[in-house]
């Protein structure tokens, strides 16, 4: 919800709540095989091991949050105050059957072999509590100084209940794969910020804030265990904003930042639920500092209906919460006794520098009046650079990906409309422990909607799927078409009737490719393909009565109703 109170012309109260409910139902099947040998050659050479397992996953949460901000605005033109109060509260409960298969080799001849059948009970809580005071002072005619304090209060809490089958319920309480953490981050924040407004068509801001930060981590169960650690930061901002003419304008943004690991990534306990690919939680993670850079381009001609924008983002992160990944060549034991095999592994979060990101997209838009229809042309750049650590060496993972497109849109009229689409994108992948890879995906769409003056619309989605470069037997060729028939009745056509049917030819699939500091990784999943679905929508429309919300500006003109704002005078 949304509830605005304006008090009078100087102090009005915004109070946002939202609450959302989750539940989940997961089963899943995998069947791994890991083998040694030097993947850049494709030669494997030794089978290592490999499991069969199946696990059930339910899980269940809520989300609770609520912000509040008053506002005052003084008797002086720029000068104001503001007071906002913020809580946020999560909850959730997973709870996991785990029965799995594993075999063990050496020089490719059965070791040894294990069942595992286990309930894992992983109970996580958050609770915050922030704030913020913020005070803006006009500096003359066209500057203002805005000063603020937000101060906040994050607490977490973990606790993994694992039990083991004894022949007839899950009884057997497995200290060394249970583990209670709580996890405590209190942060105060400060700064001013100068904002510049020579005219109605240029803004430009620039600030500085220092912000103190402490991380405590307490590990309650199966041991006792306190870590404790102090960050402080100087975090820089600016913003430029200026209208180049009436079509067009510019916007350039930087703002540095600070996350900090979460609960789960704190949580040293050992995951075992495959003992082929185990995790583990690191409690002496840092912080982590991003600095971030954006610009956009833009330019919308009315008259001439063509438009063209152009975005560019840039990042950058110290201590950059990575993945370390260790696989043994001989046995070796973990903590509290448990033991890595041979030719397992195992993964650990860790701080590393190095990490950067750029993304570029372009789209220019025209109408083809002949036709009746918009083109739009497309065209973007990704990169990332990824750091990881594998067997205690340092993997630099590097991805690009360049991608291009290009959409006919109709404007015939009310009863027909079409789209006629295509777009590639071609990925570049080096460094990995996986080796180089490029991999393409391209992708012919087709869309009709066909409407008559009774309401009776045929609705037909037809796309064309085609992926090359992706591990063997995955290089998918398909083709996927939707298509509908429905009908819009009731008074002012609110209410619509419509019978779907989702990959009518079943054919649909569904491969994802990963890649990241570990190497690259693809997936293919089992996905529901023809299904028929019986939908009814009531359409609310005219909801309210803004025209009398609205106000009126100097030159009689309708002006849009305020928004909530970030903060006074910005």
């Amino acid at each position: 919800m949304r509830m605005e109170f304006t008090f009078d012309s100087s102090n009005s109260l915004f109070i946002i709540p939202n609450i959302n409910f989750q539940k989940n139902n997961a089963v899943s099947f995998s069947n791994l095989n890991s083998f040694y040998g030097a993947p850049r050659s494709g030669v494997f050479y030794e089978k290592a091991n490999n499991s069969v397992s199946n696990i059930n996953n339910d899980r269940t949460g809520y989300n609770i949050r609520n912000n509040v901000l008053f506002r005052h605005a003084f008797a002086k033109k720029g000068r104001s105050l503001s007071l906002g109060f913020n809580v946020n509260f999560t909850n959730n409960d997973s709870e996991n059957f785990n029965r799995s298969e594993f075999e063990y080799f050496d020089n490719n001849i059965l070791l040894k072999d294990s069942l595992q059948n286990q309930f894992y009970d992983n109970l996580s809580t958050g609770r915050t509590i922030g704030g913020t005071i913020a005070y803006t002072e006009p500096v003359g005619k066209k500057s203002q100084v805005q000063f603020d304090y937000n101060p906040s209060v994050q607490l977490n809490k973990a606790d993994q209940q694992t039990f083991v089958f004894d022949g007839q319920k899950y009884s057997q309480f497995d200290t060394s794969l249970s583990n209670r953490f709580d996890n405590r981050v209190t942060s105060n924040n400060g700064g001013v910020t100068y904002r510049y407004t020579p005219n109605k068509d240029e803004q430009f801001s620039v600030g500085l804030s220092y912000q103190h930060s402490v991380l405590e981590s307490d590990r309650i169960f199966p041991n006792k265990a306190n870590i404790n650690q102090s960050f402080s930061n100087v975090l820089p901002n600016l913003m430029w904003r200026k209208k180049l003419s009436a079509a067009s304008n510019i916007r350039v943004f930087f703002r540095a930042s600070t996350s900090f690991p979460s609960v789960t990534q704190l949580q040293d306990v050992v995951n075992l639920t495959n003992p082929l690919r185990v995790s583990t939680g690191n409690p002496l993670l840092k912080q982590s500092n991003t600095q971030f850079v954006a610009g956009r381009y833009s330019y919308t001609n009315s008259k001439t209906s063509k438009s063209f924008f152009a975005n560019l983002f840039l990042q950058t992160a110290g201590d950059f919460i990575a993945n370390a990944t260790y696989i043994p060549r001989r046995d070796s034991v973990l903590q509290n006794g448990k033991v890595l095999q041979k030719g397992s592994q195992l993964t650990k979060p860790v701080n590393l520098n190095g990490y950067r990101s750029a993304r570029a997209f372009l789209t220019y838009s025209m109408p083809l009046k002949g036709l009746k229809t918009v083109l739009n042309l497309n065209a973007g750049l990704s990169y990332s650079r990824l750091p990881g650590l594998t067997n205690n060496r340092e993997i630099i993972t590097n991805n690009s990906v360049y991608s291009t497109g290009v959409v006919l849109a109709s404007n015939i009229s009310e009863f027909v409309d079409f789209n006629v689409s295509y777009n590639a994108n071609f990925n570049q992948t080096t460094g990995t422990a996986s080796g180089n890879n490029n991999y393409t995906n391209q992708a012919a769409g087709l869309q009709l909607n066909l409407l008559n003056k009774k309401g009776w619309f045929i609705q037909n989605d037809v796309s064309y799927q085609v992926n090359s470069g992706l591990s063997g037997g995955l290089d998918q060729t398909y083709g996927l078409w939707n298509a509908a028939l429905g009908r819009k009745f009731l008074k002012n056509k609110v209410g619509e009737l419509k019978l779907s049917v989702f990959d009518l030819l079943r054919q649909n699939q569904s491969v994802v490719r990963t890649v990241d500091e570990r190497g690259i990784r693809d997936e293919q999943s089992v996905v529901l393909q023809r299904y028929f679905m019986l939908t009814f929508t009531y359409n609310l429309k005219n909801f309210g009565v803004a025209a009398k919300q609205a106000g009126r500006n100097n030159n009689g003109q309708q002006g849009e109703r305020q928004r909530m704002p970030g903060g006074p005078g910005f």
